[in-house]
């Protein structure tokens, strides 16, 4: 369909900075245009309420029932909502984001919503936006389910890298004008998960404690800022908050979401996710993937008159379905779908490949560089040595929903890359996620796994260890998927698998060598000890898997390999000798952000510590590339030159990746969550703050409190005087930058910072100075937050007057006696720097 009507942009939570006294007056409002009350944004086209009226009275109860659960999607789709073809209603074709356009066709995968938030720019929101609106779009999707507006709360959850950052202000500000962007192209996007769905262990009905202070001045915060802009609709959570599945919350659904921001869209589930019969009065609107017992009741002749009517429902029942079904076809109508769609534009797949690069570019972070060790020249060029997987099969996203399938050809490697551009590259993989075919020689079965299947099969093999060491066994597949279970060692009950999870491929999601889907567990044996791996593809399979049948025009193609303590010393040592031949050596380090999962320590996966320090030991010019969706920690640190973090960077990532390692482009983006020094120095150290405190007989946890209140991410570290490894907002560039000229003015309620940025250094770059308050004498303020930020591109010599404001909003608290924002009155503390530990001028204002 065509771009149906063009919603004017607007930008998230402005930012802000300031100075001087300022003077209270009433609540604040958000300060992005909103529609407080349920009104229209300025500049909005009005929605013909009366038109809706008119269509949900002229429908049947079935009709409308039939709106509010989900069914098949076309093209892949995630699911559906069918429409009413006899009143012109569409269906909605729903696909899952939020790195790009899931569907059964290619998309342009896009940096990790992660890298964006590392932008800490609201025109690459914009633009990023566009993209997935226009792609949307293009392959038939009407609803988008995205952007993800939970913040980085713990470094462990498994989908980190689809959110944006840990800081409210920051999450707000750039999901607001990717929200807009994506709707101006007719596709209705999706908040999600609403709310405190900050983990994937436990996330099926853990119960999060937390206060409601807590809630509105962090986690709320992004999803307020996307319902000022216009959002259709809104993806309630599996969790349950404050003993309250989330899906059934009236507090959240109609306190908060409707009477307090103005919602008028609708709020589905997240798919299967835990509500009992009371949820529609509650607020909820439509249940994903299906209808099911809580909705039911809806299409019951319940006064057995033979017709389903008004009549069968309670006057609260009514009441909730008429506002349910008006909050669909609401959505629909401020993108534009109840009108003529028009024929279905193509996707603009050089434009978009192009935002892809940008964001992977301006969203890579440069965290240490040591002596200007990059970027490389032409002399290191001539003769450098690449390590690591990643370096040759690129790591562009992260699993799960968020999973994405680029065009064929768009995807391109490092190495590749380098060597186009002439240089001299050497590889080696380092950590060897593929091994060798276990020889038969260690096999009860006396032969290899290495079949071909064309009906359900389990295979159980015992395999004998013929040295000490740590084993990793692989299974590699094509066609339908298997699950590895590893018996026999005690204190091992662990699982690998191929299958497909969540609608998308399953394993590992680098591929071997030759394409298969790969996955592994690693176990420590002594020689001659003895594991038992059960290989099963079997269509009764259940559960968070998916089942999987191999037939013959659908075989499966099976291959157990394994990775042996000798052939992990010798790719060890394969890649030092690689790098002591090269005059500069990049290790590229990587780990699996996935839905479903979260990771069980904050280091790097495998033995990629080893590889890198065993690098470094023999190249003292190394350079350290992350493609993680998160913080890790770093034991080698002080041994490397210089570390880029590049995230995951979709489909162009080993174009940025090459640009900015040779100069081509500079580094601008800044850390959007701290990384901690240690595995114990974290704002969830507290397990009853994560992972949560289990209460029953399974180790999943149960309850769990966010003990940090207000204090998430980098305020933690403030509060506490915790080091961090690298401060929220860290990042550094090729070139440097200098600050002067501080003034801070009063500007309606709120203040104006203003200072000259210039850079002092010999090439173009781009700094991205940051505002903060402190807390000082303003109660129930955070130690330290950021209060609004720039980004600024700058010539050698080159200076610039910038100025922020800060709002009235990021001087105001909670209060939940009275249920509003209030000023916090007090002298507060005003910095302005490179990141949240890096101050270059300080100033303080009073607030009254």
């Amino acid at each position: 369909m065509a771009p149906h009507r063009t919603r004017r942009l607007r930008a998230g939570l402005t930012i802000a900075a300031t100075v001087v006294v300022v003077a209270g007056g009433a609540a604040p409002a958000l300060a992005t245009p909103g529609r407080d009350g349920g009104g229209p944004a300025p500049g909005q086209p009005h929605v013909d309420r009366q038109r809706i009226a008119a269509l949900v009275a002229q429908m049947t109860v079935p009709e409308q029932f039939g709106m509010l659960g989900g069914t098949t999607g076309a093209n892949g789709a995630a699911g559906a909502i069918v429409g009413v073809p006899r009143l012109g209603v569409p269906g909605l074709d729903m696909a899952d984001g939020p790195s790009g356009v899931r569907a059964s066709e290619p998309a342009t995968a896009l940096p990790a919503p992660i890298a964006l938030g590392a932008t800490f720019d609201r025109d690459a929101a914009t633009a990023y936006g566009g993209v997935l609106g226009q792609e949307a779009d293009a392959l038939g999707m009407e609803v988008l389910l995205g952007p993800m507006m939970n913040l980085v709360r713990t470094p462990y959850a498994g989908r980190n890298f689809e959110t944006l950052s840990e800081d409210p202000l920051l999450t707000a500000q750039l999901a607001a004008p990717q929200v807009a962007a994506v709707q101006d192209h007719g596709v209705i996007a999706t908040a999600k998960h609403f709310a405190a769905n900050n983990q994937e262990l436990g996330r099926q009905g853990i119960d999060v404690q937390v206060d409601e202070k807590t809630l509105h001045e962090t986690e709320f915060a992004g999803f307020e800022a996307v319902v000022r802009a216009g959002i259709g609709a809104v993806m309630c959570s599996y969790n349950q908050v404050n003993g309250v599945q989330a899906c059934e919350d009236a507090e959240l659904l109609t306190h908060v979401l409707r009477e307090e921001w103005g919602f008028d869209g609708f709020v589905m589930t997240d798919w299967g996710a835990f509500h009992g019969a009371g949820a529609l009065e509650a607020g909820l609107d439509v249940e994903m993937p299906r209808p099911t017992a809580a909705f039911t009741d809806l299409n019951r002749d319940a006064n057995g008159d033979g017709v389903v009517d008004d009549r069968d429902l309670t006057p609260p029942v009514a009441a909730a379905l008429d506002r349910a079904v008006t909050g669909v076809l609401t959505a629909m109508a401020e993108v534009g779908l109840l009108d003529d769609a028009g024929a279905e534009p193509e996707r603009a797949v050089a434009q978009n490949a192009a935002v892809a690069r940008q964001v992977a570019t301006e969203g890579a972070v440069l965290l240490a560089n040591e002596g200007g060790a990059l970027p490389l020249g032409a002399d290191q060029l001539a003769d450098v040595a690449l390590v690591g997987p990643t370096a040759a099969t690129p790591l562009i996203g992260g699993g799960g929903s968020a999973r994405v399938t680029p065009d064929t050809g768009a995807v391109d490697s490092t190495v590749d890359v380098l060597r186009e551009r002439g240089a001299g590259v050497t590889w080696a993989v380092g950590e060897d996620l593929e091994g060798v075919v276990v020889p038969g020689s260690a096999l009860s079965t006396g032969a290899p796994v290495d079949t071909t299947y064309t009906a359900p099969v389990t295979q159980t093999v015992t395999v004998t260890a013929p040295s000490a060491g740590a084993y990793t066994f692989h299974v590699q597949t094509t066609g339908p998927g298997v699950r590895m279970d590893v018996e026999g060692v005690p204190g091992t009950d662990a699982e690998a698998s191929t299958q497909r999870r969540f609608g998308a491929a399953g394993g590992s999601l680098i591929p071997t060598a030759d394409g298969r889907t790969n996955d592994s567990y690693t176990v420590d044996l002594a020689a001659g000890q003895q594991v038992t791996l059960t290989l099963s593809c079997d269509s009764a399979q259940a559960g968070p898997v998916a089942a999987c049948a191999p037939t013959a025009e659908a075989p499966l193609a099976l291959r157990l390999a394994w990775t042996t303590p000798e052939l992990r010393a010798e790719r060890v040592a394969e890649a030092a000798r690689t790098a002591a031949d090269a005059d500069t050596a990049v290790v590229f380090a990587y780990n699996e952000g996935t839905e479903g999962e979260d990771r069980p320590s904050l280091g790097l996966p495998g033995f990629q510590d080893d590889v890198i320090a065993a690098v470094a030991a023999a190249n003292p010019d190394t350079v350290v590339v992350l493609n993680t969706g998160d913080p890790v920690l770093m034991p080698w640190l002080d041994d490397v030159r210089a570390v880029l973090q590049m995230w995951y960077p979709g489909q162009e990532g080993a174009e940025a990746t090459v640009d900015l390692l040779t100069g081509v482009a500079n580094p601008g983006g800044r850390l959007p969550e701290t990384y901690p020094a240690r595995e114990d120095a974290t704002p969830v150290s507290d397990p009853a703050n994560y992972p949560g405190l289990d209460t029953d007989a399974d180790p999943v946890p149960d309850v769990q409190t966010y003990t940090e209140g207000t204090d998430v991410g980098y305020r933690w570290y403030a509060a506490t005087g915790t080091e961090p490894l690298f401060a929220f907002g860290h990042g550094l560039s090729y070139t440097s930058f200098d600050y002067s000229g501080l003034e801070v003015r009063n500007r309606h309620r709120g203040l104006q910072v203003s200072f000259t940025v210039q850079n002092t250094g010999d090439v173009a770059g781009t700094e991205v100075p940051q505002v903060y308050l402190g807390g000082g004498s303003a109660a129930g303020t955070p130690s330290l937050q950021l209060a609004g930020f720039d980004r600024v591109a700058l010539e050698p010599g080159e200076r610039q007057r910038v100025t922020v404001t800060v709002e009235e909003r990021q001087l105001s608290v909670w209060d939940a006696d009275a249920d509003e924002w209030v000023r916090a009155t007090g002298t507060r503390p005003l910095t302005v720097g490179a990141s949240s530990g890096d101050v270059r001028l300080s100033s303080s204002v009073r607030v009254r």
